[in-house]
């Protein structure tokens, strides 16, 4: 599990929680973890997989509403968050909220044939992270990762996909 740390210049230190690998159901693994560290919980969804979050950030973002997405994408996934990230109402979150995206490199190397189509109304950012992670059926299943920082009254915003 990844956990990074606020440093002078956005989102910065990152470390994993020392746990001794096990070969064990993950209901079994996921308990462990949240018994270990109380504010980490988790839940699983027919519809969006397993999801693990900190309770203790607020993760913002994620609960922005975008009235309506739709790409036809055959790119990585950090091309296909880009384009997510143009939508109007997350550029009024980052615009209100002081808010910037740590720097990532656009990804160009095409991975899908068919491309991947994904169509969303009335979606939070969080359900369509999940709809593009679900997307790539080829690869290994895809999982994306949020982080938040806030330093004098600036956000940094990380998000991943893996």
């Amino acid at each position: 599990m990844l956990h990074s740390e606020c440093g002078p210049h956005g989102i910065e230190e990152q470390y994993y929680f020392q746990q001794k690998p096990a070969l064990e159901p993950m209901e079994q693994a996921l308990q462990a973890v949240s018994e270990k560290y109380q504010n980490i919980f988790w839940r699983e969804s027919p519809a969006t997989g397993v999801r693990i979050a900190d309770a203790n950030v607020k993760a913002r973002l994620l609960a922005v509403r975008v009235r309506e997405f739709r790409i036809v994408e055959d790119r990585e996934p950090d091309r296909v968050l880009s384009l997510l990230w143009q939508t109007p109402e997350v550029q009024a979150f980052l615009r209100h909220n002081h808010a910037r995206f740590a720097r990532r490199a656009d990804g160009v190397k095409k991975v899908l044939s068919p491309p991947m189509i994904v169509e969303m109304k009335n979606a939070t950012v969080a359900e369509i992270l999940d709809r593009v992670a679900a997307s790539y059926r080829k690869d290994p299943p895809k999982v994306w990762v949020y982080q938040e920082c806030t330093e004098k009254k600036e956000m940094w915003i990380d998000v991943q996909m893996r």
